[in-house]
């Protein structure tokens, strides 16, 4: 028995729990996203209205586009084949043995020499000076035939250079985004993506402040028909209940293009909005019901903007959640 009620404990907790998790994302308000809406998405995105948003990609800057820079051929320093020392020391041995040979003749004594100064007069004749130079030409002739056949004896080391062929042009392919926004430039030469995100934060603000308000009239220029119906309906039964869904301390992070595209006559941009904000519920006299007016929550949303081609009025034709 004990056990059977440890169980039914157990399973009583994880039921709470549950709930508990139902209620607290239905507890989520804000702009199209509405406890009293039991739809997480709102408004329509024509021919993609059931589609999920795609991720945004980053569009590469112009520079990016350009054709590849192809990199110089980098030098490869090798070490040059050893040199070979033979020459050198069979002329060093020569001469040196002949030099030597002369200062002991010299010293120990020998026949007289042409010019009065021969091997036996104590000191280096004409004779040996011609002899020297004579074996000092056919050694200097020898090494240097020797240094023709040696390429590599002219240092220690030579800078050779690998060859090869230039690496392939790569033809560039322009992402869907890119290609949508080139579709959308050629009606509007002067469209900005930057200037493009600084309005949609404009509109987030603007209409979450009239979401806290209760009152959509100021932002109905901003919304299309679909969407401000959806919206209104949310705040009209909030009213019905006694709620206000209090909005404070918004920020947005980022604001990224996900899809660019035209359709019917119209520009689509569906941008991933990343944004913080404290989302409570208040009834009429303030007192707090739902969510946390001290903590503020992050979340991502995707917001559609529709305009018709050749107009610059952009409108928020539909909002998403992450699936």
């Amino acid at each position: 028995m004990a056990k059977l009620g440890m169980k039914r404990y157990i399973i009583g907790i994880v039921a709470v729990a549950v709930l508990g998790l139902f209620f607290a994302d239905e507890t989520l308000a804000r702009a199209g996203r509405s406890s009293s809406s039991s739809r997480s998405s709102i408004g329509s995105r024509g021919s993609r209205t059931n589609v999920p948003p795609k991720q945004p990609t980053r569009t590469p800057q112009p520079a990016q586009r350009q054709q590849q820079v192809q990199q110089p051929v980098q030098p490869v320093v090798q070490p040059a084949p050893a040199k070979s020392g033979f020459w050198r020391s069979f002329a060093g041995g020569m001469v040196g043995g002949m030099v030597g040979g002369m200062l002991f003749h010299s010293l120990f004594g020998g026949g007289a020499g042409y010019g009065g100064a021969g091997y036996g007069g104590g000191g280096i004749g004409l004779f040996d000076i011609i002899l020297l130079a004579v074996i000092g030409y056919i050694i200097y002739r020898i090494v240097k035939s020797k240094r023709r056949e040696d390429p590599y004896d002219g240092g220690d080391y030579s800078m050779q250079y690998q060859t090869g062929q230039p690496p392939e042009e790569v033809s560039y392919q322009p992402t869907e985004i890119e290609a949508g926004l080139d579709a959308l430039r050629r009606y509007d030469q002067f469209f900005d993506e930057d200037r493009f995100k600084d309005i949609v934060s404009d509109i987030f603000y603007k209409i979450q402040a009239a979401w806290s308000r209760r009152d959509l009239d100021s932002v109905k220029g901003l919304l299309a028909p679909d969407i401000f119906g959806d919206l209104n309906a949310d705040i009209l039964k909030m009213k019905a209940e006694g709620r206000i869904n209090k909005l404070e301390n918004i920020g947005v992070r980022t604001v990224k293009m996900s899809e660019v595209w035209q359709e019917s006559g119209q520009d689509f941009i569906t941008v991933e909005i990343a944004a913080s904000m404290l989302d409570y519920t208040t009834d009429v006299s303030g007192r707090v019901i739902d969510g946390d007016n001290n903590t503020p929550i992050g979340f991502l949303e995707y917001w559609t903007f529709v305009r018709n081609i050749g107009t610059s009025n952009w409108q928020l034709t539909s909002i998403q959640q992450p699936q």
